[in-house]
Protein backbone atom coordinates (compact mmCIF):
# COMPACT_ATOMS: atom_id res chain seq x y z
CA UNK A 1 0.00 0.00 0.00
CA UNK A 2 1.14 3.48 -0.44
CA UNK A 3 1.86 5.94 2.29
CA UNK A 4 -0.92 8.59 2.76
CA UNK A 5 1.79 11.18 1.71
CA UNK A 6 2.22 9.31 -1.66
CA UNK A 7 -1.50 9.00 -2.01
CA UNK A 8 -1.94 12.75 -1.90
CA UNK A 9 0.77 13.23 -4.29
CA UNK A 10 -0.90 10.92 -6.45
CA UNK A 11 -4.54 12.51 -6.58
CA UNK A 12 -3.10 15.59 -6.83
CA UNK A 13 -0.93 14.88 -9.91
CA UNK A 14 -4.21 12.73 -10.95
CA UNK A 15 -6.82 16.12 -10.84
CA UNK A 16 -5.91 18.12 -13.31
CA UNK A 17 -5.10 15.08 -15.57
CA UNK A 18 -9.13 14.16 -14.90
CA UNK A 19 -9.56 17.71 -15.29
CA UNK A 20 -8.29 18.02 -19.25
CA UNK A 21 -9.93 14.89 -19.65
CA UNK A 22 -13.55 15.81 -18.50
CA UNK A 23 -12.93 18.92 -20.27
CA UNK A 24 -12.18 17.17 -23.58
CA UNK A 25 -15.20 15.07 -22.88
CA UNK A 26 -17.28 18.26 -22.81
CA UNK A 27 -17.72 19.00 -19.42
CA UNK A 28 -17.07 22.88 -19.68
CA UNK A 29 -19.66 23.96 -16.69
CA UNK A 30 -17.65 26.21 -14.74
CA UNK A 31 -19.87 25.33 -11.54
CA UNK A 32 -19.53 21.46 -12.35
CA UNK A 33 -15.47 21.96 -12.57
CA UNK A 34 -15.15 24.02 -9.47
CA UNK A 35 -17.87 21.45 -7.27
CA UNK A 36 -15.99 18.76 -8.57
CA UNK A 37 -12.69 20.10 -7.40
CA UNK A 38 -13.45 21.09 -4.20
CA UNK A 39 -15.27 17.58 -3.77
CA UNK A 40 -11.88 15.71 -5.22
CA UNK A 41 -10.02 18.07 -2.64
CA UNK A 42 -11.82 16.98 0.14
CA UNK A 43 -12.16 13.36 -0.69
CA UNK A 44 -8.17 13.16 -0.73
CA UNK A 45 -7.35 14.87 2.23
CA UNK A 46 -10.53 13.75 4.55
CA UNK A 47 -12.63 11.67 3.30
CA UNK A 48 -9.96 8.65 1.76
CA UNK A 49 -11.03 5.15 2.31
CA UNK A 50 -8.10 5.07 4.86
CA UNK A 51 -10.08 6.41 7.48
CA UNK A 52 -11.00 3.14 8.99
CA UNK A 53 -7.29 3.50 10.55
CA UNK A 54 -5.06 6.34 11.79
CA UNK A 55 -4.18 7.48 8.77
CA UNK A 56 -3.04 11.03 7.94
CA UNK A 57 -6.50 12.00 6.61
CA UNK A 58 -7.92 10.55 9.99
CA UNK A 59 -5.53 13.18 11.96
CA UNK A 60 -6.07 15.67 9.19
CA UNK A 61 -9.95 16.06 11.16
CA UNK A 62 -7.77 17.36 14.38
CA UNK A 63 -10.29 17.36 17.44
CA UNK A 64 -13.04 16.30 15.38
CA UNK A 65 -11.19 13.33 14.17
CA UNK A 66 -13.17 11.46 17.72
CA UNK A 67 -15.86 11.28 15.05
CA UNK A 68 -14.01 8.86 12.93
CA UNK A 69 -13.77 6.36 16.09
CA UNK A 70 -16.66 4.45 15.61
CA UNK A 71 -16.10 4.16 12.15
CA UNK A 72 -12.55 2.72 12.52
CA UNK A 73 -13.94 -0.25 15.38
CA UNK A 74 -16.58 -1.49 12.74
CA UNK A 75 -14.95 -1.06 9.57
CA UNK A 76 -11.82 -3.48 8.96
CA UNK A 77 -9.01 -2.24 6.92
CA UNK A 78 -8.98 -2.53 3.44
CA UNK A 79 -12.54 -4.20 3.62
CA UNK A 80 -15.06 -4.09 0.73
CA UNK A 81 -16.84 -1.77 2.33
CA UNK A 82 -14.21 0.94 2.87
CA UNK A 83 -11.92 -0.03 0.05
CA UNK A 84 -14.91 -0.48 -2.88
CA UNK A 85 -15.62 2.16 -5.68
CA UNK A 86 -18.58 4.09 -4.91
CA UNK A 87 -19.94 1.59 -1.89
CA UNK A 88 -17.03 2.97 0.41
CA UNK A 89 -17.78 6.73 -0.48
CA UNK A 90 -21.47 6.19 0.09
CA UNK A 91 -20.48 4.62 3.69
CA UNK A 92 -18.32 7.30 4.60
CA UNK A 93 -20.91 9.87 3.41
CA UNK A 94 -23.43 8.24 4.84
CA UNK A 95 -21.79 8.17 8.04
CA UNK A 96 -20.47 11.66 8.34
CA UNK A 97 -23.84 13.01 8.00
CA UNK A 98 -24.98 10.30 10.29
CA UNK A 99 -23.06 11.67 12.36
CA UNK A 100 -23.64 15.50 12.05
CA UNK A 101 -27.18 14.90 11.72
CA UNK A 102 -27.98 16.38 15.26
CA UNK A 103 -26.04 19.60 14.42
CA UNK A 104 -27.70 19.83 10.93
CA UNK A 105 -30.89 19.10 12.52
CA UNK A 106 -30.07 22.22 15.05
CA UNK A 107 -28.77 24.32 12.22
CA UNK A 108 -31.98 23.18 10.08
CA UNK A 109 -34.68 24.45 13.02
CA UNK A 110 -32.27 27.55 14.54
CA UNK A 111 -30.94 29.08 11.55
CA UNK A 112 -32.59 27.70 8.33
CA UNK A 113 -35.72 28.25 9.23
CA UNK A 114 -36.71 24.51 8.34
CA UNK A 115 -35.61 24.99 4.77
CA UNK A 116 -32.40 22.65 4.53
CA UNK A 117 -34.31 20.04 2.41
CA UNK A 118 -35.42 22.70 -0.45
CA UNK A 119 -31.92 24.21 0.47
CA UNK A 120 -30.31 20.39 -0.96
CA UNK A 121 -33.08 19.83 -3.11
CA UNK A 122 -32.35 23.21 -5.23
CA UNK A 123 -28.93 22.61 -5.23
CA UNK A 124 -28.60 18.25 -5.87
CA UNK A 125 -26.74 18.73 -8.90
CA UNK A 126 -23.45 20.95 -7.34
CA UNK A 127 -24.03 18.63 -4.23
CA UNK A 128 -23.96 15.48 -6.86
CA UNK A 129 -21.14 16.99 -8.51
CA UNK A 130 -19.32 17.32 -5.30
CA UNK A 131 -19.71 13.84 -4.36
CA UNK A 132 -18.45 13.09 -7.67
CA UNK A 133 -15.51 14.40 -7.43
CA UNK A 134 -15.26 13.04 -3.53
CA UNK A 135 -15.45 9.44 -5.01
CA UNK A 136 -13.08 9.92 -8.02
CA UNK A 137 -10.68 11.06 -5.65
CA UNK A 138 -11.25 7.99 -3.66
CA UNK A 139 -10.86 6.05 -6.86
CA UNK A 140 -7.62 6.76 -7.78
CA UNK A 141 -6.83 5.90 -3.94
CA UNK A 142 -8.16 2.57 -4.74
CA UNK A 143 -6.36 2.24 -7.56
CA UNK A 144 -3.37 2.93 -6.47
CA UNK A 145 -3.71 0.59 -3.32
CA UNK A 146 -4.38 -2.06 -6.46
CA UNK A 147 -1.64 -1.67 -8.18
CA UNK A 148 0.70 -1.25 -5.60
CA UNK A 149 -0.26 -4.73 -4.27
CA UNK A 150 -0.15 -6.23 -7.76
CA UNK A 151 3.75 -4.97 -7.91
CA UNK A 152 4.36 -6.22 -3.97
CA UNK A 153 3.13 -9.91 -5.42
CA UNK A 154 4.44 -10.05 -8.59
CA UNK A 155 8.17 -9.37 -6.86
CA UNK A 156 7.65 -11.51 -4.04
CA UNK A 157 6.94 -14.23 -6.96
CA UNK A 158 9.87 -13.62 -8.51
CA UNK A 159 12.02 -13.81 -5.29
CA UNK A 160 10.48 -17.00 -4.52
CA UNK A 161 11.80 -18.61 -7.37
CA UNK A 162 15.67 -17.70 -7.11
Amino acid sequence: MPSGKTHTKLNLIALPVIIVLLFSYGYTSKSFLLFFTIGFIIGTYFLSPDLDIRSASYRKWGLFRIIWYPYQVIMPHRSFLTHTFIIGDLIRLLYLLFVLSPILYFANKTVLNSELVSIVESNKTLIFNFVTGVMSASAVHIIADVLNTKRKKLFRKKRKRR
